[in-house]
């Protein structure tokens, strides 16, 4: 079997082969030519974008006996024997995240290189590492042996210790060019024979979004049929939506063409478009012409406030798609938000005896009658009426960010590591055993960061994810104490809320601010007021 994916047979062996890193890659070249080697680097940057390749080459060009530049000779017998060397350690931490590992990596390192000036552990994934694992690993990066150099990988830099990360010289890539992709896939197509268009090679640069791994991986799999590879070939093989339909629906919106967005979004649903893509790639569209209004070059009936919610609404709706039965239901209603009807020459006759409704507004040839008009302002002003009353009943406290607050303060007062390290592995267990679609998948990403011995404080990455936690957390905890048969009180934060109470609790912890438990808000009967309201669809007002 000697047939070689693209991505590995492409892959760089110095680094001007290195693509759309330049910055990164010059200030390693720099390094060795200086003579200035660090004993520990961490790669930090999205999947795809080199940083592997880069460890390799960085670890073969300190161990060429004749670098120039910078850039390894290639020829000298370090850099011929660099994939059989054994002073070159690749481990995939995914696979290998135990104390046990890390302790074998310690133990090797006290020996000194067989053929090389350095030895070099390159840690791929190095934030799947277990916290034992992390705590093993600190003593020896603060001062390994001057013979050692550590290259440490992630697509996740938050999930490294500040510990580790201190440690270490960081140098983050960057995800690459449409531009940079096309050249290099474009070459390569050359060198192997693809028969591909310059529209086609766009559209995999586009979904590969910025990963280089991905695009080739692409290429490779549209290659195998040996017919020229199309932009309708890619459109229909990767489930994407091409960016001139994208731009027609975008002016669809724009000029309150109601059927083409609805013929957009079916199209979509049936073709089974890639979700995040196409939103991704309206949103891009949208930018496009915010663009051209501030600079008074284009012609829309948005103004670029309207553009901007609209891009911002899209953009929400990414994260949600894991959570929806059918998110396109979500997209379609954003888009016709932004879709003005009295814009438009529509009247519509009732039955006769009835009252003529009248929607005709800046194109109608007659004023409407005074008695019509009246009738509409009232309906307006009694509508108002009905939903402000609605309104001052929802005072009721729901699992709002006050009652997250209490929650998480609770649970701080009792709150130790035996509680959380039981809560985590019970966390896990239940995530893949819940058979309610929703809420797993929901609760996918998510880990518990504070427990205590009666509550449980759940992370997310993303505001929204939390936001739809909360929404949801009765039925989450129901299905929670079912399966453990205990009662537990959850509440969901994101990333950015939980760095808050860490810094508040460091805070206290310096001030010796002991927390104390608050009582939670008890719903009033308001609560089922609105309830019945919803559910009777009548309105009662005491």
């Amino acid at each position: 079997m000697n047939y070689k994916v693209l991505y590995r047979k492409y892959r760089p062996s110095t680094f001007k082969d290195v693509v759309g890193q330049d910055r990164t890659i010059e200030l390693l070249k720099d390094s060795v030519i200086n003579d200035k080697i660090s004993h520990a680097y961490i790669f930090t940057g999205p999947r795809g974008t080199g940083k592997t390749s880069t460890a390799k080459i960085f670890a073969k060009t300190i161990n060429c006996l004749n670098s120039k530049d910078g850039e390894p000779c290639n020829e000298c017998e370090n850099c011929k024997n660099f994939q059989q060397s054994s002073d070159i350690y690749e481990i995939d931490a995914a696979s290998n995240n135990g104390v046990d590992q890390v302790r074998e990596i310690i133990d090797n390192i006290k020996l000194t290189p067989a053929s090389s000036k350095y030895k070099v552990y390159i840690i791929d994934e190095v934030h799947m590492l277990s916290d034992s694992a992390f705590n093993a690993l600190l003593l020896t990066l603060e001062e390994p042996p001057s013979h050692v150099v550590f290259i440490l990988a992630t697509t996740d830099i938050e999930e490294v210790p500040i510990t580790v990360l201190s440690r270490c010289q960081r140098l983050d890539f960057q995800k690459i060019s449409n531009k940079a992709i096309v050249e290099n896939m474009k070459m390569i197509a050359e060198k192997e024979k693809i028969d591909i268009d310059t529209l086609a090679l766009e559209e995999i640069a586009d979904f590969a979004d910025g990963g280089m791994r991905d695009a080739l991986s692409i290429l490779d799999q549209l290659s195998k049929n040996n017919v020229k590879i199309t932009q309708e070939i890619v459109l229909e093989s990767l489930g994407l939506i091409s960016n001139k339909e994208i731009t027609n629906v975008i002016e669809a919106i724009d000029n309150n063409d109601v059927d083409k967005v609805l013929e957009f979004i079916k199209f979509a649903q049936t073709h089974s478009t890639d979700f995040k893509t196409l939103c991704k790639k309206l949103i891009r569209a949208i930018e496009k012409k915010a663009i051209g209004v501030k600079l008074g070059t284009a012609q829309t009936n948005l103004d670029y406030t309207k553009l901007k919610n609209l891009a911002l609404e899209i953009s929400s709706l990414i994260y949600k798609c894991n959570v929806n039965i059918d998110p396109y239901v979500n997209l379609e209603l954003v888009m016709l938000d932004y879709i003005d009807k009295f814009t438009k020459n529509i009247s519509r006759e009732i039955k006769k005896g009835e009252e003529k409704e009248l929607w005709e507004i800046n194109t109608q040839t007659s004023e409407p009658k005074e008695e019509d008009v009246k009738i509409t302002k009232k309906q307006i002003k009694d509508n108002e009426q009905l939903v402000s009353d609605i309104e001052i009943k929802k005072d009721f406290p729901s699992n709002s960010s006050e009652l997250c607050s209490i929650r998480v303060n609770n649970c701080f007062v009792n709150a130790n590591k035996n509680f959380l390290t039981e809560a985590k592995d019970m966390w896990v267990k239940f995530i893949n055993l819940n058979k309610m679609k929703k809420e797993r998948a929901l609760l996918m990403d998510t880990n518990i960061v504070l427990a205590s011995d009666s509550i449980l404080v759940i992370q997310t990455d993303i505001k929204e994810t939390a936001e739809e936690i909360n929404d949801n957390i009765i039925a989450i905890e129901d299905a929670l104490n079912t399966y453990i048969n205990k009662k537990y009180k959850l509440t969901a934060v994101c990333k950015e809320q939980w760095n808050n109470y860490m810094q508040e609790y460091k805070e206290k912890l310096a001030k010796n601010i002991k927390y104390e438990m608050i009582d939670e808000p008890k719903v009033n009967d308001s609560k089922k007021i609105v309830e019945d309201i919803f559910l009777n669809s009548k309105i009662e007002v005491k």
